[in-house]
């Protein structure tokens, strides 16, 4: 498996090292589409004033679509408290994506795969989750291998769909010893039921639906990827043994003390639901989960910017690993 860098990069001051995976992974078996989304950078950021033997790890993902620059603001906050981290680009992300426009917008990042019949679908979804587990395995394997990790303590970090795909490797491959969401939770059932409006999915589903895709493909293709979306909401929506299997939660009695849970979200958020949040966090041994008044999904609606708020959450749920 070629490992490519390290190159040097710099995140907001910060000097780092950018590595490229070269890692081949099936999801559509279409080779030009796989070999597109399964390349892919890892940037790591070792702390200044602290030996890399003494150092806790952090690896932080995005949410869906989205590059792993957008998680910069984690690079300062957390090296300062003597944190290694490490970002990488989730498939359909940033570099690893097939549109690459770095906006995270699903429908640009996604029509590729319409233009080649690829649905996204269940399927391709799982494929994604099982992909980032083996990825997220691999950036840990790499920081002890070249920096000398000697410090077993794991952080996994994660934005809205980025909680899901941590949580996944967190609980079935037991991967990590903290688990930190934010706009997000770890239940994929519950997650997917407050994706969309009530009825939307069903409708979706339905034989208008496949009028509505024909219609859009034809007058609004930017847009026509929000249809087999819905879809495969539906489909979540039910606890099917495919979709269990990639459930978090299904594999929550893995998750023993002293690995701990926490999760961060706003009260104003329109996608995912507080109380699924809270019942998501009390099912873990030590799970806990903390509201914002004026946040939103990674928007703020007055006081502290979402950065910020941030901040402060890994502050108070990493501090005790400064020493």
């Amino acid at each position: 498996m070629p490992i490519y860098g390290p190159d040097p990069i710099v995140i907001e001051g910060i000097s780092g090292d950018r590595y490229w995976y070269d890692n081949p992974f099936s999801f559509t078996g279409i080779e030009e589409i796989d070999d597109r989304l399964s390349g892919f950078p890892v940037a790591v950021f070792a702390p200044r004033d602290r030996h890399p033997r003494e150092s806790p790890l952090v690896i932080g993902i995005q949410g869906m679509c989205a590059p792993y620059n957008w998680n910069a603001f984690l690079v300062p906050t957390l090296t300062q408290m003597g944190m290694t981290v490490a970002l990488f680009d989730t498939p359909l992300a940033g570099e690893r994506s097939l549109a690459r426009t770095f906006t995270a917008d699903f429908c640009d990042e996604t029509q590729p795969l319409l233009q080649e019949n690829i649905t996204f679908d269940t399927e391709l979804l799982m494929q994604i989750f099982s992909c980032v587990a083996r990825d997220i395995r691999l950036v840990r394997d790499l920081c002890r291998d070249r920096y000398n990790l000697n410090d077993s303590r794991l952080a996994l970090f994660g934005v809205s769909m980025g909680v899901l795909q941590s949580a996944f490797a967190f609980t079935a491959d037991g991967i990590g010893d903290r688990l930190l969401g934010v706009i997000g939770h770890a239940n994929l059932q519950t997650f997917a039921q407050s994706w969309s409006m009530p009825g939307m999915p069903e409708l979706a589903s339905s034989v208008i639906g496949k009028i509505a895709e024909k219609v859009l493909a034809t007058f609004r293709p930017d847009i026509q990827p929000i249809v087999p979306v819905l879809r495969l909401v539906k489909d979540l929506k039910r606890e099917t043994e495919r979709s269990a299997k990639y459930n978090p939660m299904t594999y929550v009695e893995r998750v023993q003390l002293p690995r701990r849970v926490r999760f961060l979200l706003g009260a104003g958020d329109p996608l995912v639901k507080i109380a699924d949040a809270r019942d998501c966090a009390a099912q873990f041994p030590d799970g806990d989960c903390y509201i914002v008044p004026g946040l939103a999904h990674g928007l703020h609606q007055f006081g502290p910017s979402f950065v910020e708020h941030v901040r402060y959450f890994l502050r108070t749920q990493l501090g005790d690993w400064r020493d």
